[in-house]
């Protein structure tokens, strides 16, 4: 190979400013005047070019138990982003930490708010609203639906305490069960928790196995976990996220299985901001594009870059989202010298601002700033008559919702 081609502009532009897929690499090269490629001349030299020289300057994943061996390209697309990604994160943790009126609200609802987008993508029938209303209700769930939500929030919660453990198919398993409790039906309710013991298909993807399941599970595991080239924790969270997903080793509950994994490894390796992500939003949104990053990724020989590339623009959709929010509420702060509002007045628009089908009482309120219902009372009063609440009625008591339009026309016009 001429040593020339690596610093070649398509080579560059292709590989390295973007990672495109070999089909996207051609549809762009045929209509360049530059060049004046044949489809012949790509087919037999130029199109091998690219995937052999990707594959000699990648790092190998091989999982000989299944006789395979994936890849991944460190191009200068995933280094930037990576690079953004830690900036970013870094600087929405330090506002989050310095933010005394909403720090720790905002952790848990991001939680929620995983735990319910999980449920979500994975079919669960529910409303934002009702699904809020359970995990602050702490009630046992009532249906398949209810356990789900509330066994994805249980996860969440369950990694925090669990950071000591180490990435194993024994922690693989655990997890399974966790975001499974009660939701299997048929003849997988008894396996949470268990392998499976027969084929499944995902699509026209077979999933590995079942006989090799434990045994790839350990090898990916340990390829990763252990691979002699540098690779950022972040990475390594994202292809445990891929290989589970790719081994299949249960009959469902892989992918929230998969995600969970994703949250213990990066939170593992103290990337904090990663808790105040909801990874499956991006999910939802972007869907055939996750679908597709496992499709490259078989076209391609096992190029896990599709995935890894995709996860990466999901981790940094995420964060904007994170920003955007965290503005909303640092700005809701400023309405304390506009408006003359205590405080404790900023805490409660605050906390109903990142939770609108939440409501708070005046008892509510007067046991979370330990002074008497009445005050309690007139100061939720006076952010009604202000219009940033609205005051309804529940049998002998009023509870106070968020006014989200009025409070972002104030908000972002003050």
């Amino acid at each position: 190979m001429d040593a020339s081609f690596f610093s070649s502009e398509p080579w560059i532009e292709y590989s390295h400013k973007r990672y495109l897929t070999l089909d996207e690499i051609w549809h762009r090269i045929k209509n360049r005047q530059d060049m004046q490629i044949s489809k012949e001349t790509w087919d037999s030299t130029l199109k091998k070019q690219f995937l052999e020289n990707r594959k000699n300057q990648a790092i190998h994943f091989d999982i000989k138990s299944i006789n395979k061996t994936f890849w991944f390209f460190f191009s200068d697309s995933i280094r930037k982003n990576l690079d953004e990604i830690e900036k970013t994160g870094a600087e929405l943790v330090n506002v989050i930490k310095n933010a005394g009126t909403f720090k720790t609200e905002f952790i848990i609802n991001a939680a929620a708010e995983e735990a319910i987008t999980s449920a979500l993508y994975e079919g669960a029938n529910s409303t934002r609203a009702k699904a809020r209303q359970l995990i602050a209700s702490e009630k046992k769930p009532a249906n398949k639906d209810e356990w789900m939500l509330v066994n994805n929030y249980e996860a969440m919660l369950w990694i925090k305490k669990n950071l000591h453990r180490n990435v194993a198919p024994d922690l693989v398993r655990e997890l399974h069960t966790i975001v499974t409790k009660n939701t299997l039906a048929g003849d997988d309710v008894n396996y949470t928790g268990k392998f499976r013991d027969d084929v499944v298909y995902v699509g026209e993807h077979e999933g590995v196995d079942y006989k090799l399941i434990e045994e790839s599970l350990s090898k990916a595991m340990f390829a990763i976990m252990n691979c002699q080239r540098y690779l950022h924790p972040l990475i390594k969270a994202m292809l445990l996220h891929y290989f589970v997903a790719y081994i299949h080793p249960f009959f469902d509950g892989n992918g929230r299985t998969a995600r969970t994994l994703f949250y213990f490894k990066a939170l593992k390796n103290k990337m904090e901001f990663v808790e105040l992500l909801s990874i499956s939003a991006s999910l939802k949104e972007h869907g055939r594009r996750y679908e597709r990053a496992f499709e490259n990724a078989v076209a391609h020989d096992g190029d896990v870059t599709f995935f890894v590339g995709f996860c990466l623009d999901s981790v940094i959709f995420a964060l904007e989202k994170v920003r955007k929010k965290i503005d909303y509420l640092m700005n809701i702060s400023k309405l304390a010298g506009n408006h003359k509002l205590k405080t404790s007045q900023i805490v409660v628009l605050q906390r109903l601002a990142l939770n609108k089908f939440r409501g708070i009482s005046a008892e509510e309120h007067a046991k979370s700033i330990n002074r008497s219902r009445e005050h309690a009372r007139q100061e939720l009063k006076e952010l009604a008559n202000l219009a940033f609440l609205d005051e309804r009625e529940a049998g002998k008591k009023s509870i106070f919702f968020v006014n989200s339009k009025k409070l972002k026309e104030i908000v972002f016009s003050d």
